[in-house]
């Protein structure tokens, strides 16, 4: 399933937004404190306000993070607004095909266009289940217990989305909107992943059957019939004709058999990468900095209290405990003890 890699589910939609009428909403600022606005412009301000994640020294101080950081499985999410696609210029063709035929290059071609604006939406999620099972509804449902109102806020123009009323609605909507991701991005692999090779011999085995049984008939037909025949009787065949016209249905089914199994495993998904969900990446950033500190203290104590003071550091940062001490989601650091903010 091209979706799933890595042990994430790589969530890609295209959602049609209704861009009908006008939509009155109030403001914080002007006269009558009401401002008209198509419904996609209302969708643009609400994405250009909906808080992101605290990844820099100005959004630590604005202090509102992410929504999707309520979230443990979360990696990556984005929106963008497509209201029609990019013209990348005329179709390419021969230069000396267009002066042989007189092609006339300011005549227009045909240009794509889409009939309503559409909110594209990619999230890169961790799974519970290695395998996919229950996904992606369980996240999207998972997701709408925790920022119901920014989902509604965001999708609340959306064709049919007047319909959604929980979860389990939510997660139907956005199935139903899914796109096949067909490149997926995931950047926590830092040795070669241990994959299963496809057998060479086993590539090798019905298309050589058939190669030999050709091979086969055209020595019979060089060295004369006699004792081919009698090897083909042997074999159970009643005449030696047969043989290379089976040869060359085990070639091209061998080969067909062969073209799909490579494409088969192709599809298969990376393993898991050690470490690589969310509750472990979180871990592993807060134990960076916590150790990154208390290296530093120990530079200039008596080295005879290293072993106590390693101790009490396992003891306070618990590394094998995912649930915490650890970093928060969405944000750039820690916040560890001593800390003066």
């Amino acid at each position: 399933m091209p979706n799933i890699d890595v042990s994430t589910y790589f969530f890609t939609a295209a959602v049609p937004v209704c861009n009908e009428g006008i939509v009155e909403h109030r403001s914080l600022v002007g006269e009558k404190g009401i401002i008209k606005s198509s419904p996609i412009h209302v969708v643009r301000e609400i994405l250009e306000t909906l808080p992101t994640a605290l990844q820099s020294h100005a959004t630590e101080e604005i202090g509102l993070n992410s929504p999707f950081s309520r979230n443990l499985r979360t990696h990556f999410t984005r929106f963008v607004i497509l209201e029609q696609p990019y013209f990348n210029g005329r179709d390419h063709s021969n230069a000396l095909v267009n002066a042989v035929a007189n092609t006339d290059l300011l005549q227009p071609q045909p240009v794509d266009q889409i009939t309503c604006p559409y909110i594209f939406w990619t999230i890169d999620f961790d799974l519970l289940d290695p395998s996919g099972a229950g996904e992606p509804r369980r996240y999207f449902e998972e997701l709408w217990s925790v920022m119901a109102p920014e989902l509604k806020s965001i999708f609340q123009y959306c064709y049919g989305f007047d319909k959604v009323t929980d979860g389990a609605g939510f997660a139907t909507y956005m199935i139903d909107c899914q796109i096949e991701t067909t490149m997926p991005f995931h950047d926590y692999w830092y040795v070669p992943p241990k994959l299963t090779p496809i057998s060479t011999a086993g590539l090798a085995l019905i298309p050589g059957v058939g190669v030999l049984m050709l091979l086969g008939s055209l020595v019979a037909a060089i060295l004369g019939w006699t004792g081919w025949q009698w090897a083909a009787g042997f074999a159970g065949w009643s005449g030696w004709s047969w043989m290379p016209w089976a040869g060359l249905a085990l070639l091209i089914l061998g080969l067909v058999i062969d073209y799909y199994w490579v494409l088969w495993k192709g599809r298969q998904p990376y393993p898991a990468s050690p470490g690589a969900d969310l509750r472990n990446v979180l871990k592993g950033l807060y134990l960076q900095q916590a150790f990154t500190r208390f290296a530093m203290a120990q530079q200039r104590s008596d080295p005879t209290t290293w072993g106590a003071e390693f101790r009490k550091f396992l003891a306070t940062t618990k590394p094998a405990d995912l649930s915490g001490p650890t970093q928060p989601p969405g944000v750039i650091r820690s916040k560890l003890p001593g800390d003066a903010r």
